[in-house]
């Protein structure tokens, strides 16, 4: 008995003399917890008006509250959070509006390992952009579900001009009706790549849409950058056999001047297209459920706009926006009980609104 307690002293002592140096070593090494701090907001007005008689609406909207926290673990671990802080508890959980909530980890400058909740590694320039950036957007841009729990690894190289990802997380298809709560994945391989002035977003990505179906996926996305100027276009596919190829796809424009660094311009526009046959007929036989949570069956959605951006030279964090923009559509609809058929949309959104970035850490640096 004596014995094992001796053992035991010796063992509680070489525990405190290793905590003991990994605290000393910790304060030599000490990294910030906090590298990110800050709140960011939008509120808008929108008078938008229809074509088909239908009466004017406008008003006041808030349409994003956003939390980032962000920092270093250790040297090689990384973290970041963003959570959309939303005014109707109850009607999605809390963690549905978390985007972002992950840990890097560094391996080498050149190979980095994700886990937790992201954003499914898909191309195009629309869809990188953060949420509160894009003043009015596709149609499918609206219906993708892109944040998801994943793991990914990525691969940098040494100049830092091209990215290579491979991920696996949960289908979007998790988020539209599927009985198969936690039993659907997303398959996505994706590169980021800068040459001169021109920069891509490819990805190709499967996702499960049942245990033994995919709905396959191709994203490219092209930009242009200058000093004075920006221009993107984003071509996007999707189809679930060779069948609909060509017939499920959008492509997005869109191009900015930069007059200086407080005030731009930009002119924006898309067309979306889906007719695949086989998507109507599963339409018509279920009377609205759908193959595709991407796009409607039927769909043709077309728009275009113009817009501005300006900071206030003295207030750079302060954003004012606005712009008129044409929506068009056609959809596949039911009308009148047991009747199919082809409905026109169409509608002007004319905007101004207001977005604020509150960065915490930097007003606590001026302070003290």
């Amino acid at each position: 008995m004596k014995l094992k307690m001796n053992r035991i002293k010796s063992l509680l002592t070489v525990a405190v003399c290793v905590m003991a140096s990994f605290g000393a070593e910790a304060q030599v090494n000490f990294n910030p917890i906090f590298t990110t701090l800050r709140l960011e907001a939008r509120a808008d007005f929108d008078y938008t008006t229809y074509s088909d008689n239908a009466p004017d609406t406008y008003g006041y909207r808030g349409r994003y509250f956003n939390l980032h926290i962000a920092g270093n673990l250790t040297e090689n671990f990384k973290y970041y959070f963003r959570q959309r802080i939303v005014a109707n508890p109850g009607s999605v959980s809390f963690f549905d509006n978390t985007d972002f909530l992950y840990v890097n980890y560094d391996y080498t400058d050149n190979w980095t390992f994700r886990l937790g909740k992201d954003a499914l590694a898909v191309g195009g320039y629309e869809y990188d952009a953060p949420p509160i950036d894009v003043l009015f957007n596709a149609n499918y841009w609206n219906n993708f579900y892109c944040f998801q729990l994943a793991s990914s690894v990525a691969y940098h190289s040494d100049n830092g001009n091209h990215t290579f990802i491979a991920q696996i997380g949960n289908s979007p298809y998790l988020y539209y009706g599927s009985p198969m709560n936690n039993s659907l994945l997303s398959y996505n391989l994706f590169w980021s790549g800068k040459k001169g002035h021109f920069s891509t977003l490819y990805s190709v990505n499967m996702f499960q849409r049942d245990r033994k179906k995919f709905m396959n996926y191709i994203a490219l996305g092209h930009k242009l950058i200058y000093d004075k100027w920006d221009w993107y276009v984003d071509f996007t596919h999707h189809a679930t056999s060779t069948e609909q190829i060509l017939k499920n796809y959008a492509v997005i424009s869109c191009a900015n001047i930069y007059f200086d660094d407080n005030f731009s311009i930009f002119i924006k526009g898309g067309y979306e297209h889906n007719e695949d046959q086989n998507e109507l007929t599963y339409f018509e036989l279920t009377h609205g459920s759908s193959l595709d949570c991407l796009s409607s069956p039927g769909l043709t959605y077309a728009f275009y706009g113009i817009g501005f951006e300006y900071r206030p030279v003295k207030c750079h964090d302060v954003r004012i926006h606005g712009f008129i923009a044409d929506f068009n559509s056609t959809r596949y609809a039911e009308p009148a009980p047991d009747t199919f058929g082809y409905v026109d949309d169409s509608w002007l959104n004319i905007n101004l609104g207001i977005t604020w970035d509150m960065n915490i850490l930097k007003q606590l640096n001026r302070k003290y």
